[in-house]
């Protein structure tokens, strides 16, 4: 790891399918040690971002940085040794294996040479995030619940060490119960020392764990906030309480307001 202040930057990537971008000279950052939510409206292009940023989708323009380190060629195994954890929202764990055996696939799949007692000492550093996965390592992965699945994914994500993790949409589909459950485990995840980047439609919630967020709308970043600052902003508002979309003319906003808002 470099002495970057950022875990992960982006640098005026353009990306998209066929020949249409989504994403239009996209610039961020995520600071290390810190929970960044990207935030936007349905079909703002928060998806295409998380796929480009993973490896999934290769960036007509522009750079990606993980830890310092240009990855933006690197295809995803390539970021994973470099780094970069992602879990995406669907097809996230193998349901006919084990939860044992999907926490053995994520280890080696990084790090296939460690010693056997490396993964027995990384599975139980991700076992003590997730209580609810302990004592059910035989278990198929197919039975447990939907929370459950989603801790597993996150598991088979950590158990190798990354340093940043992506997160597409980790409450979606859950009970109320388990959105916040989820992000308890998030903001766990994060305690623990690692970076997270996470796409969340319920901003209540991501609002309660989240130190920065970042606005995606018509695939383009509006705006930066600290997350007490985001949902009371007037641009904010009008996003997502209004329905009406927001002036391309529009200056970006940087937490402008002082008062968390419970819309």
């Amino acid at each position: 790891m470099t002495g970057s202040a950022n875990s992960l930057e982006v640098r005026d990537v353009s990306a998209g399918y066929g020949g249409s971008d989504i994403i239009t000279s996209v610039t961020l950052a995520a600071a290390q040690g810190r929970i960044t939510t990207i935030a936007g409206p349905n079909g703002a292009g928060k998806s295409t971002l998380m796929k480009t940023l993973a490896g999934l989708l290769r960036p007509r323009l522009g750079q990606i940085l993980i830890d310092g380190r240009d990855v933006t060629r690197l295809a995803p195994p390539q970021r994973a040794l470099a780094g970069l954890g992602y879990v995406p929202q669907e097809r996230n764990i193998f349901r006919n294996l084990t939860i044992g055996e999907n926490l053995r696939i994520g280890f080696e799949f990084i790090r296939r040479k460690a010693p056997a007692k490396e993964f027995v000492v990384a599975r139980d550093r991700v076992l003590d995030l997730f209580p609810d996965l302990a004592g059910r390592l035989n278990h198929v992965a197919g039975t447990l619940s939907g929370g459950q699945r989603q801790m597993l994914a996150m598991g088979s994500a950590l158990v190798a060490g990354p340093t940043t993790l992506l997160l597409d949409e980790p409450s979606a589909g859950l009970s109320p119960r388990y959105v916040t459950s989820m992000l308890d485990a998030v903001a766990a995840v994060n305690r623990s020392g690692v970076t997270v980047i996470m796409i969340e439609q319920n901003l209540i919630e991501a609002m309660r764990i989240a130190h920065d967020v970042i606005l995606l709308v018509a695939g383009e970043i509006r705006g930066t906030w600290q997350s007490g600052r985001f949902l009371s902003d007037p641009l904010v508002r009008e996003l997502f309480l209004g329905g009406a979309k927001a002036k391309a003319t529009e200056p970006d906003h940087v937490g402008i307001t002082d008062d968390a808002s419970a819309a």
